[in-house]
């Protein structure tokens, strides 16, 4: 464990995709330990957990920062094995009842895949879903909280602030007395979350900018995110992520033919063309999100053919978002 403060630390859990490792917290209290995030449902956190708790550690409850299994997957496994209660938002829980609908026969039959045909990338089938492992969705939460509900976590108290973008149900946590906020993948430090569209209608990007103005307007010491480095100035990183934006909204709409153009061409375009299955449907994703934004403002317009595949038009450039 590396100690943040007096009553929180950090344990780095290791997961068999992107990142390698999740940021879960321990936060201590006279009932016990809440910890905030698991890591997913693998034999190998498992035995980090094992390692770092012993016997001796007692477990009082299990928050989760939004219904992602990196960082809900071993939420069941707290429950059984630790006797801990786990905490949900109401939007996680339907998140989670979501996915968990998506499973046939303990494999999980992703709706993603026929969106993203419909902005122009063909779909490969027959990959291993390492995202989405069966036995991590079988658990109920035992306390829904509500957004901007105050919780008792540890012995203080934390206000949650809805984060939408990365998921619809993120949620962070706010400490006033110690400035700390525990901002799961909303931000972080190294790299810039994806915010993730998956249906036609979508609109992600407003909520998760809206989000990032309102962790701005808040005093903040401890900045504590679910990967990577904490990040040691909230204002300077927030800054820099809304930079990012408007420099990849500008080669977004530069990426658009005078035809139209798929959200995959333009991906292509900011993105490359060169790169991984997977690395190309993220890019694909963000692409989308910033298309719909751009249309949400009136700079693109988005048109389906006849084959009901989706195109971009460009309608106008702006001088700020």
């Amino acid at each position: 464990m590396e100690k943040i403060t007096d009553h929180v630390y950090l344990v780095r859990i290791p997961i068999p995709y992107d990142f390698r490792e999740v940021n879960c917290y321990l936060i201590e209290g006279k009932n016990g330990f809440t910890v905030v995030d698991t890591g997913d449902c693998t034999e190998e956190a498992m035995a980090v957990w094992v390692k770092t708790l012993g016997t001796s550690i007692p477990i009082e409850k299990v928050v989760i920062t939004h219904a992602h299994a990196d960082h809900f997957g071993l939420a069941g496994w707290f429950q059984q094995n630790y006797q801990a209660s786990v905490w949900m938002s109401v939007k996680g829980y339907e998140e989670l009842q979501r996915a968990r609908s998506l499973f046939v026969d303990q494999k999980y039959r992703s709706s993603l895949g026929s969106f993203i045909e419909q902005h122009g990338m063909v779909v490969q089938t027959g990959q291993e879903d390492r995202f989405h492992r069966f036995e991590a969705y079988q658990f109920k939460p035992d306390v829904l909280f509500q957004e901007n509900q105050e919780l008792l976590l540890g012995d203080s108290i934390y206000q949650t602030i809805p984060t939408p973008g990365h998921s619809p149900d993120h949620v962070a946590f706010y400490q006033a007395q110690d400035q700390l906020l525990l901002v799961g993948d909303h931000i972080l430090q190294g790299i810039n979350p994806i915010v993730i569209s998956e249906k036609e209608g979508d609109n992600p990007l407003q909520g998760y900018l809206s989000a990032l103005k309102r962790l701005r307007e808040i005093k903040v010491k401890y900045t504590l995110p679910g990967h990577g480095q904490q990040i040691v100035d909230l204002d300077a990183r927030i800054e820099k992520l809304l930079g990012h934006y408007e420099k990849r909204w500008a080669q977004t709409l530069q990426g658009i033919q005078e035809k139209g153009s798929t959200a995959f061409e333009v991906s292509q375009f900011v993105y490359g063309s060169n790169l991984s299955h997977e690395r190309a449907s993220s890019a694909l994703i963000q692409t989308i999100t910033n298309l719909v934004y751009l249309e949400s403002l009136g700079h693109v317009k988005m048109e389906k053919d006849h084959h009901d595949g989706l195109y971009y038009f460009f309608k106008k450039a702006v001088n700020s978002y």
